[in-house]
């Protein structure tokens, strides 16, 4: 079927022609056309580079056992902390206990419990519904349509639906901020992974299209030197063999960049249900052909980060319904003194949210799909600039937003790094604020403009006064967090209690 395709999106291939005058004339033209190859395939090896290097078997900085093998000097603080927050659930049932007579409040259950079966059903239509990217990969595996451009077109009109219907249902449904935030989130999660898989599978159809075209001009001209071997002089017979011996290594290249790094699978043969499954359940947010894996699963491993999941939710309940809900709803408590109580909850919530869903979630589902690549996060708790940070705390969008934002704009819209990495923060900011405006009901754009504020920030960052001095850099970083969440939880909170 591929066959019949139209290769007018790789490259214009001249029609052959059995005159030997033609085949000896058209010598500088084949060379040109050798040129037009180059141009096309010295755009492929940047992109296939970055995406084989993305992903290698390693373990998670802060996973049990990658500080008692790699024997870290600051494991000892890691046990203490785990020790103080049981010493903190102690010390708050206590409290608790003596000023209301419970040990644990249940208004947040009662909140995030709300229509529980509504959101489950709806989250599995969401999801069921991304199957469609399979159907259209299908499709144009077949040769049915073209990924250039009527797949395209219809890829973004689905992704289009598939976000904007999801946002409507919650409005629609009147949930709570719990349960419009987890399914926003999660849509956005999985539109992130259905862009990738479709993009990255339309990419390769193209690379089909222009290998069959590479093949058929090597036919092409194969045939001719056997049809006029006697009416070609020596001269030219070696340019011909030379534009053959060129070709030929294209073909191998192009052959390689439509099979895996390990050679184990081939576009088309990827674009199955089981595969699409598959990429559903791995911890990452970009498409490969293959992944590294481990050799089994773990079944005390798993058990481990499943006890750690729950465990480290019910502090981050504990800490959120007894010092948080009882202020950010107080409307009457001034700016400031709110902005003092929220300090350390909030910030010991964003540092249970990050372990919670880095640590714990992904590990779980990087154990069930064996797979290797654990590097979820880097240090960024040693940042010294908020690009450092960009890069270290969200490894899997920060990949994503790499390949299909930041690259994507330098080589499909010839954007400069500059305006590419604005371009990259700008979408990045819409996105968190979009789903400020789902949980929130309201457009303020706060969030909007403190994400954007990172921009002067990083530029500053790279001042001498501050380049080098890291200590500087790094306090400046943690003092920032410490302000930005609980500012921005309160700003939109008084948004939503003082309007009820």
């Amino acid at each position: 079927m591929l066959q019949n395709t139209q290769a007018e999106d790789i490259i214009s291939v001249k029609k052959h022609t059995p005159s030997i005058k033609s085949t000896i004339t058209t010598t500088t033209t084949s060379l040109s056309a050798t040129l037009t190859y180059d141009d096309e395939l010295n755009r492929l090896p940047r992109k296939i580079a970055k995406r084989v290097v993305t992903f290698q078997p390693r373990s998670s900085q802060l996973d049990r056992e990658t500080l008692d093998s790699h024997q870290y000097p600051f494991r000892g603080f890691f046990t203490l902390f785990w020790i103080a927050m049981g010493f903190y659930i102690i010390q708050t049932g206590v409290k608790n206990f003596q000023s209301a007579g419970i040990l644990l409040d249940l208004t947040f259950f009662r909140l995030f419990s709300q229509d529980a079966l509504g959101l489950i059903l709806s989250d599995a239509c969401m999801v069921g519904s991304m199957f469609f990217a399979v159907l259209l990969q299908k499709a144009i595996a077949h040769g049915w349509i073209r990924w250039r451009y009527t797949g395209m077109i219809i890829q973004h009109i689905f992704q289009i639906t598939f976000l904007f219907v999801p946002i409507y249902w919650t409005f629609f449904k009147g949930w709570p901020w719990v349960q419009s935030g987890f399914f926003v989130l999660h849509t956005i999660s999985m539109l992130m992974k259905l862009h990738s898989y479709s993009f990255y599978n339309g990419e390769l159809s193209t690379y089909v299209i222009y290998l069959y075209e590479l093949k058929k001009k090597y036919a092409n001209l194969i045939g001719d030197s056997k049809k006029n071997d006697n009416e070609i002089d020596e001269k030219k017979e070696d340019e011909k063999q030379q534009i053959l011996d060129q070709l030929k290594s294209k073909i191998e290249q192009v052959e390689g960049y439509l099979h895996s790094p390990a050679g184990n699978i081939r576009y088309p043969e990827n674009v199955t249900f089981a595969n699409y499954v598959d990429f559903l359940l791995v911890p990452t947010l970009v498409y490969e052909l293959e992944y590294p894996r481990t050799e089994k699963i773990r079944p005390w491993y798993l058990f481990e980060k499943i006890l750690a999941t729950f465990g480290t939710f019910f502090l981050l309940y504990v800490n959120t319904e007894t010092y948080i809900l009882p202020v950010l709803p107080n409307v009457s408590t001034s700016i400031y003194n709110a902005m003092v109580q929220m300090l350390f909850p909030f910030m010991m919530n964003y540092l249970l949210i990050f372990y919670i869903i880095f640590e714990c979630i992904c590990n779980v589902f990087a154990e069930l799909t064996c797979f290797a690549d654990r590097n979820f996060y880097d240090d960024w708790w040693n940042s010294t600039t908020w690009d450092e940070f960009a890069r270290k705390w969200n490894k899997p969008v920060h990949h994503f937003l790499l390949r299909h934002v930041y690259q994507s704009s330098i080589e499909s819209y010839k954007l400069s790094k500059r305006d590419a990495t604005f371009m990259t923060f700008f979408l990045s900011s819409l996105i968190h604020e979009l789903v400020m405006v789902v949980v929130s009901k309201k457009i303020r754009m706060y969030l909007f403009f403190l994400q954007m504020f990172q921009l002067p920030l990083i530029w500053l960052s790279k001042l001498p006064v501050i380049k080098g001095n890291k200590w500087f850099g790094n306090a400046f970083f943690w003092f920032s967090l410490f302000l930005g969440p609980p500012m921005l939880g309160i700003l939109y909170c008084r948004e939503v209690f003082a309007s009820d």
